[in-house]
């Protein structure tokens, strides 16, 4: 039983604008037609957003507690004291330590790190972690992509004589930890100008700061100073992985951070991409996102994350051939497991939405709790629903990850079964939680009536094909291409355009893969090769003229790059297309 069948609304810019912006901006029709339809209103924001500039970074001392935390850190390092850097195990996580860990190390500090296991430690700061930390002679520990939550872990660090520095971005709770230090930028005391960094753009935040303040002190007078921007490769990857809206800095950090992925000055990103067979062209995101990210992810869930610092800290080609082998392993297991466990789940999530559920919640016993957020994800694709899937362990405990739809805040929903729930936290879209066996039948219920109360007229908001613009596929020329670059990256808050295609002709028609469908599309104007993945059940409506709803993205293929139609969406031509027209 699927969602019900997609809206699609397309969106229409006043012709005189266009032309004002073409000329003034010195850009293609379409892509002042795109600029206008993402809401700019000014010719100097517009020009910014096409070229995003380092030199535009928000001033890092605007962070609350940041020079206490340059003070602790510099302290330590002046002192020849030991540091902890205690991170997470997903990619930003490991990106945050790394980030952290290669810094401190050029400035010859006595550094170590320890990224928990996901089975052994769970998530965040431990009592267990601490003591150990004190027993190796640790004096500053510093939490990455962790920490804000971890109230009485912290508390005990400082009764042991710890010092603790906090570098997080997740939800800020009513208590906040006695560290030295927090650094987050969502803190309600917090006045710096953008709150949706990643933990590895806060990390990338101190070290900015740490810099400047070594400049000022001489240091770099004595040692070499660090070039920052050979570390944004690694900003860009987690922040591109942990899915934060790429706008504001967060853009500009991945922008120039995929040049130097695409660069592979570092010797694991290099083994990562000739394991992940990225070819010769550029990074974009979706690199990131469907390459990289899964099989760094893998150790974190099938493993031990920490052997993805070393990766990307390592200056041995060898040793991150091997590393980057080995994750390749993780990842083929991983999917492996997420296959077995949606099997299973499928029915189950079937029979919810023949009762009617709006929020499903599944739970079984033996499944690997590494691959639950994955498979939640599946389930939101294909029933556009939030979706909550625990897996219960031999001790009746039931640990898992929640994942939601446009418009729906999980934490605020999780918030109405609070008291029956163990634990949870996260973000809007997306977090975690622990529950008790027989309390789940009646966390089904609560959530599940939470959410029908949340949404208009009870009623789940209708899935939407936004589409910035209609096009002849002669407008999308050598010029565009161009453009399309500058338009980018392309991520959460900054979405690819989808551009509509009317009566158009397909001819050289196949399915590639497992269910692939390839095309070439004629409109009258121009011809364009498509791609429709897990799409070959549409090959019939190709029989007749079609409209198409398609994003422009590059492809390289044998050395050669060109434009072509990724499809999201095709119409009979004879059918009514769009559903809605909104004028801008």
């Amino acid at each position: 039983m699927k969602s019900r069948r997609t809206e699609w609304v397309v969106y229409r810019t006043p012709k005189e604008r266009e032309a004002e912006w073409v000329q003034a901006l010195e850009v293609h029709p379409l892509t002042a037609r795109i600029l206008l339809r993402r809401g700019f209103t000014d010719l100097d924001g517009a020009y910014r957003f096409l070229n995003p500039s380092l030199k535009e970074m928000h001033d890092p001392f605007l962070m609350k507690d940041m020079e206490e935390a340059v003070r602790q850190v510099l302290t330590a390092i002046d002192r020849g004291e030991k540091i902890l850097i205690y991170g997470d195990y997903d990619v930003d996580g490991v990106c945050s330590v790394s980030l952290l860990y290669q810094f401190l190390r050029q400035l010859g500090a006595r550094v170590d790190y320890y990224v928990p296991l996901r089975d052994q430690d769970g998530y965040g700061l431990n009592a267990e972690s601490v003591r150990r930390a004190v027993d190796q002679g640790v004096d500053l520990v510093i939490t990455t992509d962790c920490g804000i939550s971890n109230v009485e872990e912290i508390k005990l660090a400082r009764r042991l004589g710890l010092r603790v520095v906090v570098v997080d971005h997740h939800t800020v709770p009513d208590e906040l930890p006695p560290a030295q230090a927090l650094l987050n930028p969502l803190r309600s005391d917090c006045p710096f100008p953008f709150t949706d960094l990643a933990a590895v753009g806060v990390t990338f935040y101190l070290l900015v700061a740490l810099r400047s303040r070594l400049r000022e002190l001489g240091v770099f007078k004595h040692i070499p100073e660090p070039d920052l921007r050979e570390y944004l490769d690694l900003v860009a990857l987690g922040t591109v992985a942990d899915v934060v809206p790429l706008t504001d800095v967060n853009r500009t950090f991945v922008r120039h951070g995929l040049d130097v992925l695409g660069s592979r000055r570092r010797a694991g990103v290099s083994a990562l991409m000739e394991r992940a067979r990225v070819d010769g062209g550029r990074v974009t995101p979706q690199t990131i996102s469907f390459r990289l990210a899964p099989r760094i992810n893998a150790a974190g869930r099938m493993g031990d994350a920490s052997m993805c610092v070393e990766l990307l800290t390592t200056e041995s080609y060898a040793r991150a051939i091997e590393l980057a082998r080995h994750l390749e392993k993780l990842n083929d297991r991983r999917q492996d497991q997420e296959q077995e466990i949606l099997d299973k789940v499928l029915p189950c999530a079937e029979e919810q939405m023949a009762q009617g559920r709006k929020m499903l919640v599944v739970a079984g016993r033996q499944w690997h709790r590494g691959v639950l957020g994955i498979v939640a994800s599946r389930l939101v694709e294909r029933y556009h629903r939030p979706a909550v899937l625990v897996g219960i362990d031999e001790d009746g405990l039931a640990k898992g990850s929640v994942r939601s739809i446009h418009g729906i805040d999980v934490i605020e929903i999780l918030g109405e079964g609070a008291d029956l729930l163990e634990t949870y936290g996260g973000h809007v879209a997306a977090a975690g939680l622990t529950v008790r066996e027989e309390q789940i039948e009646a966390l089904r219920d609560r959530l599940d009536k939470a959410l029908t109360a949340v949404l208009e007229e009870g009623r789940l908001p209708r899935p939407r094909l936004r589409i910035d613009c209609e096009v002849a596929l002669s407008e999308l020329d050598a010029d565009f291409g161009g453009d399309l670059a500058r338009l980018g990256p392309f991520g959460t808050g900054n979405r690819e355009p989808i551009l509509l295609c009317r009566e158009s002709k397909a001819s050289r028609v196949r399915v590639v893969g497992k269910n692939h469908l390839k095309a070439r599309f004629r409109d009258g104007s121009g011809v364009l090769d498509g791609i429709g993945f897990s799409m070959a059940e549409e090959r019939g409506l190709l029989n007749d003229r079609v409209s198409v709803a398609f994003v422009p993205r590059f492809a390289t293929f044998r050395g050669r790059t060109r434009l072509e139609m990724h499809i999201r969406g095709l119409r009979a031509a004879s059918e009514h297309c769009p559903d809605r027209v909104e004028h801008l």
